[in-house]
């Protein structure tokens, strides 16, 4: 094992050493003891919720069921996913993009966005989903009342983005249905 982590150490070094002004040859002596393996963990994972275990579809069929008027919908995938966010570390992992009927414009099927009405991003952690509220928000303030306005809800896992085209009133009623989910 000490001959292998030497050869593997200088081998790095040979590789890294066209990284700076000089190169020279790095030779690291590994200690002599031998560390066991730690055993097997016998803890469980964490209990999840429903609204952590739910993707964005499932969101969006319980939107439906309380009622607002969704007209059409679609998923986002890694081949429309205009923001090219989907299943990168630490970003969403299932999304779907809405129209809702009093806004009065189509979902782009080609590549979803939220103005038709909105968008549920579902991420690996309830953390994820609140930084990524975070930033868009951010974003939004610092450019302006021209980049428009979001209504943001989070529900465990998930994030309904709600465009600011709507008014507050209609709002309102994607936040009382994704307080319910769950």
């Amino acid at each position: 094992m000490q001959k292998n982590l030497i050869m593997t150490i200088t081998a790095v070094a040979a590789l890294t050493a066209g990284c700076s002004s000089s190169a020279e040859e790095v030779t690291v002596a590994a200690p002599s003891t031998t560390v066991a393996a730690p055993a097997p963990s016998s803890t469980a994972a964490a209990p999840t919720t429903a609204a952590e275990s739910l993707d964005a579809a499932a969101v969006l069929a319980q939107l439906q069921s309380a009622g607002l008027p969704i007209t059409d919908s679609a998923a986002v995938t890694e081949t429309n996913d205009s923001n090219n966010l989907i299943g990168r570390p630490g970003q969403y992992v299932s999304k779907v993009a809405f129209a809702d009927s009093r806004v009065g414009q189509p979902i782009d099927q080609a590549a979803p966005g939220n103005e038709a009405g909105g968008s549920i991003e579902v991420f690996t952690t309830a953390a994820e989903a609140q930084a990524r509220s975070d930033y868009i928000q951010k974003s939004l303030a610092s450019l302006g009342p021209a980049a428009g306005t979001e209504y943001h809800y989070l529900t465990g896992t998930a994030l309904v983005r709600v465009t600011g085209v709507l008014p507050p009133s209609a709002a309102a009623e994607y936040e009382t249905a994704v307080a319910s989910i769950g």
